[in-house]
């Protein structure tokens, strides 16, 4: 073998595997947002970077398809050991990159066609070490422009799909994965029909079409589910949020009742009075006794346990204690309801519920327990809700409140009332946790 043919098949070798290290490096990039930390991305794009090197370099190869078949399939077990929650955007995101893998190497070998046409002729051809040059420079553009549309792609895909924290179910996988398996059949198409027929020119056109608007395929279904994503979210929180008043407007039906049941007992305590003076004169102590007890559990069950200063936050601590003893949980309330203030008691009662929920929720433990506590320093009012919990919270960066943990996303609408509600109020959410147990506050400005 000639040295300029031994260079050849070197610099051939050496350029697929740097070209296949690079699209690993173009799977950690691509999975990054969604992988809760940048170790798990990397361990996903270097796991897929060697594995198709591995591939690529043991006898016998195997069909090119499913070699990368093979390595996106080990990548996504990789995404599933790091982290197994939302599975079926992790099935996304494989079969979106293994779409865009071919097609930005189907449009960059195009392309690389079209310059093997105008660089590489008989002339040049006839001159041994400059054809080589020229090869080599070929293999590098190729390389960068490969990367380049992939990365654009990927760069593409990620700002048009926002909700990277969401649970994704089975029916929105089914809709954002078809437009990738279109267009992996159709380049199977178009690559067998050039195979066979060896068609060049205006055929190598209208494949880089197709490659490109499937690409915008994918970026217009993913704007579409954003689109349906967001309204479904604002319906959600719409329909939580009169669910929620209701409850408030049941709680206030509570309150009147409650305060007509007293108004009625303070017009008939004149006449218990005398009931129990003439059983005493009587000397029927014992049936005295009795009677007092009647009046006092009648009493008890009248006046509220817990007094906060607002009959409406009174019955919403009343019904998330008597549901916290029901399974076991020790509930502790040092609340007050600040006076004197332009504070809405919808507002507040908004922000007890959505809080209460999330804690009752995920407290866990040996000897579980929620606490509440609030206090006023002249215009902030602090209210600060506590949960043990063992585990680790996980916070979404980008908005600052715990990732979502249901399935219908309820858990996030809940927070985001209670942001949208602090926020009226000049005020913010804090979420922080101190070894086992969790913690938010929760500051409003009502002066």
């Amino acid at each position: 073998m000639r040295p300029v043919e031994l260079c050849w098949n070197i610099t051939s070798y050496i350029s697929t595997i740097v070209q296949l290290i690079a699209t690993g490096v173009c799977f950690g990039v691509f999975v990054l947002p969604y992988m809760r930390g940048i170790d798990k991305a990397i361990k996903a794009g270097g796991v897929y970077g060697v594995v198709m090197t591995v591939l690529y370099i043991i006898p016998p190869q195997i069909d090119n398809i499913l070699a990368y078949f093979i390595g996106t399939t080990v990548a996504f077990a990789v995404m599933y050991v790091e982290d197994r929650q939302n599975i079926n955007q992790k099935i996304f995101l494989s079969v979106t990159f293994f779409m865009l893998r071919w097609l930005s190497a189907s449009m960059a070998g195009i392309i690389d066609r079209f310059l093997d046409i105008i660089l590489f002729n008989s002339e040049i051809a006839a001159m041994a070490w400059l054809h080589y040059g020229l090869y080599v420079i070929a293999r590098i553009v190729d390389i960068l422009f490969c990367s380049l549309l992939l990365l654009l792609s990927i760069y593409a895909v990620n700002r048009a799909y926002e909700y990277k924290n969401r649970y994704m179910g089975r029916k929105e996988l089914l809709m954002l994965v078809v437009p990738s398996l279109l267009g992996i059949v159709g380049y199977m198409v178009f690559h067998f029909y050039q195979v066979t027929s060896e068609m060049t020119g205006f055929y190598d056109v209208l494949c880089f079409i197709y490659y490109l608007v499937s690409i915008v395929a994918i970026l217009v279904v993913i704007v579409i589910f954003q689109n349906w994503k967001s309204l479904q979210e604002e319906q959600s929180g719409q329909e939580l949020l009169e669910n929620q008043i209701n409850n408030i407007k049941m709680h206030i039906k509570e309150v009147e009742k409650l305060y007509g049941d007293l108004r009625a007992m303070r017009h008939d305590m004149g006449n218990h009075i005398q009931m129990i003076e003439h059983l005493m004169s009587s000397d029927n102590s014992s049936e005295a006794f009795a009677y007092l007890g009647r009046l006092k559990n009648e009493w008890q069950e009248l006046a509220p346990e817990i007094r906060t200063g607002n009959p409406v936050t009174d019955m919403i601590f009343l019904e998330k204690g008597k549901e916290a003893q029901m399974r076991g949980i020790r509930f502790e309330c040092d609340f007050r309801y600040p006076e004197n203030t332009k504070l809405d008691v919808f507002d507040v009662c908004i922000i007890l519920y959505n809080a209460l929920d999330n804690c009752l929720e995920s407290v866990n433990g040996e000897k579980p327990y929620v606490k509440v506590h609030a206090f006023r320093n002249n215009s902030i009012f602090m209210l600060i809700i506590s949960n043990s919990f063992k585990g680790r919270l996980r916070i979404d960066p980008a908005e600052g409140i715990p990732y979502t943990v249901k399935k219908n996303g309820e858990h996030g609408i809940g927070l985001k009332n209670m942001r949208r509600v602090a926020k009226k109020y000049m005020g913010d959410l804090s979420f922080e946790q101190n070894g086992d147990e969790v913690t938010v506050g929760i500051m409003l400005q009502i002066v």
